[in-house]
């Protein structure tokens, strides 16, 4: 069966699979070059809707193939990284084929658990620890809101060093935050760790407006419960219909895997504009019976992710200004860390907008050196703000 097969009806699967593999590509060989040893933990395994025989399509194939390429490369360059896996499931059947998987495989440490990940974490934690100089990266892949509450994640969000990707679901969330069930509300403030998050989205009447909130509550959450210095988020889209699926939030303590995390994010955009376009050509021949005359890369942009884009760009502008106008000397750093948070804006936007302010005579950049052409990072470059 052909990759384009293994994902038909279910392109949002292959934007996070993509997101997934391209981050683990990268991480594994950065990090590797200064640990001996890479612990990858997956709390929601699987497998589920997998149509490839081999479990291609499922979550812990990939991270296991993208780790052992990367320990080949590293490996070819003179440098031994040990691999070791956790992976958890709770139901029989999808844990019968995990294990089934995972005991083919020979040269990295797995561990897995048939059972919930309430009852699972100490587990992890001494699987993780039984190797005190690994790097763990933590994947909460859930298919609701439960079953991963703030309190219960937070030892594996205060590994230190670590990482951690959860994917939020975004359009469930923002449905049914305020269903009036006092178990819902309860799942709720557990998610996000308290009931603080109600105050963001009261008065929010704007479907994107209480996303964003929603989106920005829980990703400071995580950031603070896991005493990360960054969090970012990359959008997913459903496949034929204009509107959030969910968010992937990634939580890192180091500005390097923020630069790798926003490429892959950039790269995934195009993947999914791309599926998306396919399954809604899909759509549109199914209703009307007939086939169409053009392909679907080459119909019209889809204007969803465009319009998205355009509204980060700015928010990035305006929490920029307000930091500028408020403090008048920014450390790039910090302009850095700001846009680079929100989704859809990438370090070219930001040099971009510092390039027209300057140009403007609205800002001024210290640091500078003389054959520098653009602020960087980690080279003392400060923003002064010179506008009104």
């Amino acid at each position: 069966m052909t990759q384009e097969n293994l994902y038909l009806g279910r392109e949002q699967t292959e934007v996070k699979h993509f997101v997934l593999r391209k981050y683990l590509e990268r991480f594994a060989l950065i990090v590797g070059h200064f640990v001996n040893s890479i612990t990858y933990v997956d709390c929601f395994s699987g497998p589920w809707n997998v149509r490839s025989q081999e479990l291609k399509d499922s979550s812990f194939a990939i991270a296991i193939e993208e780790l052992k390429k990367a320990k080949t490369t590293l490996a070819e360059k003179g440098k031994v990284l040990k691999l070791r896996c956790m992976f958890m499931e709770k139901d029989p059947k999808a844990y019968a084929k995990l294990k089934v998987f995972t005991d083919q495989i020979q040269d990295i440490e797995i561990g897995t658990k048939n059972g919930e990940l309430a009852g699972s974490i100490q587990d992890i934690l001494r699987f993780i620890k039984h190797d005190r100089w690994t790097f763990p990266f933590v994947f909460i892949d859930p298919t609701g809101w439960t079953g991963f509450e703030m309190d219960l994640i937070r030892p594996l969000l205060t590994l230190h060093p670590g990482e951690v990707l959860i994917n939020f679901m975004t359009d469930y969330i923002r449905r049914f935050v305020e269903h009036p069930d006092q178990q819902t509300q309860k799942s709720f403030a557990d998610l996000f760790g308290s009931v603080a998050f109600k105050v963001r989205i009261q008065g929010l009447e704007n479907r994107q407006d209480r996303e964003d909130a929603l989106l920005q509550a829980y990703a400071e959450n995580v950031k603070k419960t896991g005493g990360f210095t960054h969090t970012c988020a990359a959008i997913v889209l459903y496949p034929e219909v204009d509107r959030s699926y969910f968010h992937l939030i990634y939580a890192t303590r180091n500005r390097k895997g923020v630069e790798v995390f926003k490429n892959v994010e950039k790269q995934a955009m195009e993947v999914m504009e791309q599926s998306r376009a396919e399954a809604k050509q899909r759509k549109r021949v199914m209703k009307t019976g007939q086939l169409e005359l053009f392909p679907a890369e080459q119909m019209p942009h889809s204007r969803p992710i465009d319009e998205l884009r355009l509204r980060n760009l700015r928010r990035a502008e305006d929490g920029l200004l307000n930091l500028l106008k408020t403090e008048k000397s920014v450390p790039y750093e910090r302009a850095w860390d700001l846009a680079l948070s929100l989704p859809l804006v990438w370090d070219s936007d930001l040099k971009k907008w510092i390039k027209q302010c300057k140009t403007n005579g609205l800002l001024r950049i210290d640091g500078m050196k003389p054959n520098q052409r653009v602020p960087k990072l980690d080279e003392r470059n400060i923003l002064l703000w010179r506008g009104a």
